[in-house]
């Protein structure tokens, strides 16, 4: 003896009914539309805050630290010793340890042009008065459009006092060593200004050379040295 089981068939009121009565194909697109509107509308926020950001970082760096530097010893710039003035040797003062004397590490010509953004006190490279000379192979011939010269600043010194800082200086561009050279600019760095000071050559004496040659005239009053912490060479290369 067999069952037979009757399946209705949904009638067509039943089926219009449904479809009219749920809204569940509607809401879930109308709530993904949103949802994406708010999360481009997030993103774009974002974006606004990170280049505001980006703004923020590049006014606090140095000038110096976004051009290029042609006076840095990684990149293949040499100090000349012979043709620089030579290192103050009283500037190396005896120090004792257990009551034993000693003498500090010798500071040579060669961290002036090691590109150092963060200066400490002492880290320097000192001459004899306030009158000397560093003699630079840059790393390529270089058309020089502005050069930076740095010092601590006040605030960092011990003293409170930067007097053995340059104070007018000169730059001269060499193009080979038997070439006498050309005066491209006179600055005067500012002992109340930036550590990192970058000046602009005049345009009319910008020139292709090798070698470039810092020439301090004075400082601002130490009667027995004058520190050079870091110079930097700033152009393009030469065609």
């Amino acid at each position: 003896m067999g069952f037979a089981y009757l399946i209705p068939t949904p009638s067509n009121n039943f089926l219009d009914s449904w479809q009219s009565e749920s809204p569940i194909s509607t809401t879930v697109n109308s709530d993904s539309t949103a949802g994406c509107k708010e999360t481009v509308k997030h993103l774009r926020e974002l974006q606004n805050e990170l280049q505001m950001l980006q703004k923020k970082m590049n006014y606090l760096l140095p000038p110096a630290d976004t051009l290029p530097n042609f006076a840095l010893e990684s990149l293949g710039a040499r100090v000349k010793f012979h043709l620089s003035s030579a290192t103050y040797s009283a500037a190396q003062a005896s120090l004792t340890c257990l009551g034993i004397p000693y003498k500090r590490p010798v500071v040579n010509q060669r961290i002036v042009i090691q590109g150092h953004s963060h200066l400490f006190p002492g880290k320097c490279w000192a001459f004899a008065g306030g009158q000397g000379h560093l003699f630079i192979a840059l790393s390529h011939r270089v058309t020089i459009s502005h050069v930076t010269l740095g010092h601590i600043s006040k605030s960092l010194s011990p003293t409170g006092s930067i007097s053995s800082a340059p104070k007018e200086f000169s730059v001269h561009g060499i193009e080979t060593l038997d070439d006498e050279g050309t005066q491209l600019g006179t600055f005067i760095y500012d002992q109340d200004g930036d550590q990192l000071q970058t000046f602009k050559l005049p345009e009319h004496k910008e020139g292709v050379y090798k070698f470039v040659k810092l020439q301090v005239q004075n400082n601002w009053g130490h009667p027995e040295y004058t520190c050079l912490y870091s110079f930097r060479v700033h152009g393009k290369l030469a065609d």
